[in-house]
């Protein structure tokens, strides 16, 4: 191969690779120097909440396609939060951790990479208007599985639909947080509740101490 080529080939792959990387830094730039300039706005959320969520994911969808958003009810200690998120999807972790890292320090704002732990009273979620789940609604078994944790879940009253077993996603993300979920989580199988056999099962609740359990046991 002519010397004078490859040299000329592995120049115009670094610029190529050097140009891409700089086009990403500065969609995320300008999309934290956007959410600067309107953070008023979306902490008040006085305009009609679509809206801004419209809007704001117009900005977001500049950055990635992929991610995905959350806001926090102001707290008592007056912070909102913003959850970046990739939606489960852990290919896009990476684009997730990126950006918030690029985050400004902000007044009365807390940003989040990935769906956070939720507190224990926060144990039940609606999606959409037809369905309701809760921690009492479901019920584990589970099996190490190569450093990971493999589940069954039975869930009562369990729809084989694509919107009924994201709802158990979303659910699952605020009892472990979004990143545990993905990387401390290997399977999981979904199979319909039969009451009679609760006695032989585990409470939701108690999968969080588990993932913790084997996380401390991956560390050492």
């Amino acid at each position: 191969m002519n010397p004078f080529k490859y040299w000329l080939e592995l120049l115009t792959l670094l610029l190529c690779f050097t140009t891409c990387m700089a086009k990403e830094v500065d969609r995320e730039a300008k999309f934290w120097e956007w959410f600067k300039a309107n953070k008023t706005r979306f902490y008040e959320q006085t305009e009609p909440q679509e809206n801004l969520f419209d809007e704001f994911s117009v900005q977001l969808y500049k950055v990635d396609s992929s991610l995905a958003f959350e806001f926090s009810p102001v707290h008592s200690d007056g912070i909102r939060e913003l959850t970046i998120s990739a939606d489960g999807i852990r290919e896009y972790f990476p684009i997730v951790k990126s950006l918030v890292a690029k985050a400004p320090k902000l007044d009365k704002w807390k940003i989040n990479a990935f769906r956070q732990r939720l507190p224990d009273d926060y144990n039940s979620i609606e999606y959409g208007s037809k369905i309701k789940l809760s921690y009492e609604d479901v019920y584990f078994r589970y099996a190490k599985d190569s450093g990971k944790i493999a589940i069954e879940l039975n869930v009562r009253n369990l729809i084989d639909s694509p919107s009924f077993k994201h709802t158990i996603y979303i659910l699952l993300d605020g009892l472990l947080g979004e990143y545990d979920m993905e990387t401390q989580i290997s399977t999981i199988e979904f199979v319909l509740l039969d009451e009679k056999k609760i006695p032989n099962l585990l409470s939701l609740i108690d999968l969080r101490s588990i993932v913790d359990k084997n996380k401390q046991s991956s560390i050492k």
